[in-house]
């Protein structure tokens, strides 16, 4: 590793929770719906077995090469070449992954919080949070994650409970009405965020005890499905499917409709902070897994004195990657998932057979 720095399993459970969760926490119940319609929670409960057999192939995969990187056993199963190859690829999925994630939010806060405000103007200011995170170490922004997940469990649940009393039972009606096609295509389009968990294999050796990384992945995996299921759900009960599939941010709107007593009305905001910690921690693992690439890739020491240029480059391609809201959808919905399996699945399954052949003895 480049960075010899260590980090509980606790930890690595809470960055696993909150980086699963991510930008899905927005995005997931418009997504799922547009195929699945009102049986989108359905959808969404077939990636908890999903995601376990995705975290079993990451995990095996890792403990397989316990105290070395990605970039590092790619090299040894793969041969140089053709590991520092399949290493570039990696480090361009991270990149791009970061990226998309940046612009999420400056198109998230420009139209929905700050619409006067230059987009550039965010995007800059985000980064630096994070330039700043991925420059203090993994230690440091584990511990951020640490102390931040007690204030999203809470704001989390607080928007469950607030919004529960307008749950309509019926808006799951009828079930399965146009068979299981649909269900089918809405799960593959929730699968597409739990592929992105793979970027968590660059964390997992940096947690001391092999086995508790692993307990911990699966742990982190689970929760994460547990919030996106009920997000998913609960949008599906309040706005009814045919809304949430036209709605860009549907769970910003689920915070929008709470009213209580006609006192606590519009606390949007919740959903914003909920966003905000879940985005900084999954674009801050993208930024120090590509930093790591890049330096061990080029054989540098210190992968930190990459993250300023770094993050220069990011916010071209932010701005490149996301023309219009338009785009984004159709990259979105149509290319995301295919290009995400590449990287979550193919290549992972590529390593861990070709690791095997190796006759490489598990840990």
């Amino acid at each position: 590793m480049i960075d010899n720095g260590h980090i509980s399993a606790r930890q690595f459970m809470i960055l696993v929770a909150l980086f699963g969760i991510g930008d899905a926490i927005l995005y997931v119940p418009s997504l799922t719906a547009t195929a699945a319609k009102q049986d989108a929670w359905i959808s969404a409960f077939m990636g908890w077995g999903e995601g376990f057999l995705l975290t079993y192939l990451y995990v095996s995969l890792s403990m397989r090469y316990p105290n070395k990187s990605i970039f590092q056993f790619s090299e040894e199963i793969l041969g140089k070449w053709m590991g520092k190859a399949v290493a570039v690829l990696f480090i361009t999925y991270f990149f791009i992954d970061a990226s998309l994630m940046l612009m999420e939010i400056g198109d998230f806060v420009t139209t929905q919080i700050m619409q006067e405000t230059p987009i550039e103007i965010i995007l800059v200011l985000f980064l630096v949070i994070i330039v700043m995170g991925v420059r203090s170490g993994p230690e440091a922004f584990s511990r951020v994650g640490e102390l931040l997940f007690p204030y999203f469990l809470l704001l989390f649940f607080v928007l469950i409970a607030f919004i529960s009393p307008q749950i309509k039972i019926e808006n799951l009606k009828p079930v399965v009405a146009h068979g299981i096609a649909p269900v089918i295509g809405g799960n593959f389009r929730y699968v597409g965020y739990l592929l992105e968990t793979v970027i968590l294999i660059v964390m997992f050796p940096l947690v001391q005890r092999p086995a508790r990384a692993a307990k911990a992945y699966i742990w982190g995996i689970l929760f994460a499905n547990f919030c996106l299921t009920m997000i998913t759900s609960v949008a599906i009960l309040v706005l009814g499917a045919d809304i949430t599939v036209l709605l860009a941010y549907p769970s910003y709107t689920l915070a929008q409709k709470i009213s209580i007593g006609n006192f606590l009305e519009r606390i949007e905001v919740l959903m914003a902070v909920i966003w905000f910690i879940t985005l900084f921690v999954k674009i801050t693992i993208c930024y120090y897994a590509t930093s790591c690439g890049i330096a061990y890739t080029m054989g540098l020491r210190d992968y930190r004195q990459l993250t300023l240029p770094l993050g220069m480059i990011m916010i071209v391609v932010a701005l490149a990657t996301m023309p219009n809201r338009p785009y984004f959808d159709t990259f979105v919905s149509e290319i995301w998932m295919p290009y995400s399996l590449t990287y979550g699945l193919f290549l992972p399954v590529l390593l861990l057979s070709v690791g095997a052949l190796r006759k490489k003895p598990v840990c």
